[in-house]
């Protein structure tokens, strides 16, 4: 995934992870939303905030959000992403 797919709000997954149909997806917008995706057609269910954004680089983001009152942050780079393609 590149840099300016990310900011325009395309959705992803994180690849090898939950890449299976019905898996959730993810995707910018100020803030890292999961979409729940139906098993059946993968359409989008419900949108929910998952995480804060704090950085978006050249390379990648950084990212924060709580449990159990703990900050817990995370980098992810943009390659490590790959776009979501419905049906695919």
């Amino acid at each position: 995934m590149t840099r300016e797919q990310f900011l325009s709000g395309v959705s992803f997954r994180v690849k090898g992870f939950n890449n299976y149909k019905g898996g959730s997806t993810y995707k910018y917008a100020e803030c890292i939303e999961e979409e729940s995706r139906s098993s059946i057609d993968e359409r989008v269910i419900i949108t929910l905030h998952h995480l804060n954004v704090s950085k978006v680089g050249t390379k990648g983001f950084e990212g924060f959000t709580f449990v159990m009152n703990k900050m817990v942050k995370v980098r992810f780079k943009f390659e490590e992403l790959e776009e979501f393609v419905q049906g695919a």
